[in-house]
């Protein structure tokens, strides 16, 4: 059975900001994908391979795929509060392209899908944010990537535009574009506390108080080592050490409440699909040991038979269903079982 797995589309909400800039001027760079021809804005891929032509460095490229996101792409007040799930990534960077609207969680895959082809190394970072000094209620998305060996924040939806009076406002800012994360945690705070790419994170409470890192001695947090290990890690065993460290921050609010239960719902269905593989590995044995069976080949079939049972037991938390189904296979391996013992 090919593994499914759903995808929050977040959409957090923003007004313009003046914050942060960036020493370096991208006007050139800004111009040539504001009017990035048609032809090759069909696919992620084909925008890359535009950028690619355009600019030779590293820097350049990311920040034409930011620049062509931000600038070409309209907030969708429409699914503000709206949660659209998609069953791949993939999905939603056809969508956002086709239509050229979208919520956060489409410009970051997008800006995602694009810095890919470049060999960027790049993290989709969940979280919700704060702006005039009020916590905002929705969830939102940005962007960390490994620039120059050091890891920078970049939100290509508040660099889009901004919200204000019941409407969205196209104007493209640079302000969000490799932000440091000691900059971006004034406004912008991962439900995961490894994102914050911290040594000494803050949590919910702090965050909505202004409270700075630096006045937080007593929670160390060695965020290097921990993403290397997270890069290792299988998507389940991700999630569920993601759930972990969101709990022990000792945070409570919707949000981060909505999000522990939508990784669990995650780690639930990749449990399942495992499950399903394994039970299928075990058909596949019985079968064998079916045919074997019929050969008359009764020793071979018995250990076929035997290795389909053990296979069974490797099955963990089955639901309903899968129960049922387990139960049904092992009677017929019984039954078959019987019937080899009188033979022999």
């Amino acid at each position: 059975m090919k593994q499914i797995g759903y995808i929050l589309f977040w959409v957090g909400v923003f007004v313009l900001r003046t914050d942060y800039g960036n020493a370096k001027d991208y006007s050139h760079v800004d111009s040539i994908m504001r009017i990035c021809p048609a032809q090759h804005t069909q696919s992620a891929e084909s925008i890359a391979k535009y950028i690619k032509s355009k600019f030779d460095t590293e820097n350049d490229r990311l920040r034409a795929a930011y620049s062509w996101v931000a600038q070409h792409i309209t907030y969708d007040l429409s699914k503000m509060y709206t949660g659209i799930t998609y069953k791949h990534e993939s999905e939603v960077v056809k969508q956002v392209l086709r239509t050229r609207k979208s919520v956060c969680f489409g410009y970051v895959v997008t800006f995602k899908a694009i810095v890919e082809y470049f060999g960027i190394e790049l993290i989709t970072v969940k979280g919700y944010t704060k702006q005039n000094g009020r916590i905002d209620d929705i969830p939102h998305a940005w962007c960390a990537v490994k620039h120059k060996g050091e890891w920078r924040l970049i939100d290509p939806t508040w660099s889009a535009g901004y919200f204000a009076s019941g409407a969205f406002h196209k104007r493209f800012s640079d302000k969000w574009f490799l932000v440091p994360p000691e900059a971006i945690i004034k406004s912008h705070i991962p439900f995961d506390p490894v994102l914050q790419f911290s040594y000494f994170p803050v949590n919910g409470n702090e965050f909505a108080a202004g409270i700075s890192a630096d006045s937080i001695t007593s929670r160390f947090f060695s965020y290097p080592d921990t993403i290397k290990i997270i890069e290792q890690l299988p998507e389940k065993e991700r999630l569920i050490a993601e759930n972990r460290r969101i709990i022990s921050m000792g945070d409570n609010n919707r949000m981060l409440e909505k999000h522990i239960e939508n990784n669990k719902i995650s780690v639930e269905h990749i449990v399942h699909n495992e499950n399903v593989n394994i039970f299928n590995q075990a058909v596949t044995m019985y079968n064998s040991a079916t045919s074997l069976f019929n050969r008359n080949e009764l020793k071979t079939a018995k250990l076929k038979l035997n290795e389909a049972s053990e296979t069974l037991d490797n099955i963990q938390n089955p639901n309903k269903s899968m129960s049922a189904s387990i139960g049904d296979l092992k009677k017929m391996i019984k039954k078959m079982e019987s019937q080899i013992k009188k033979m022999l």
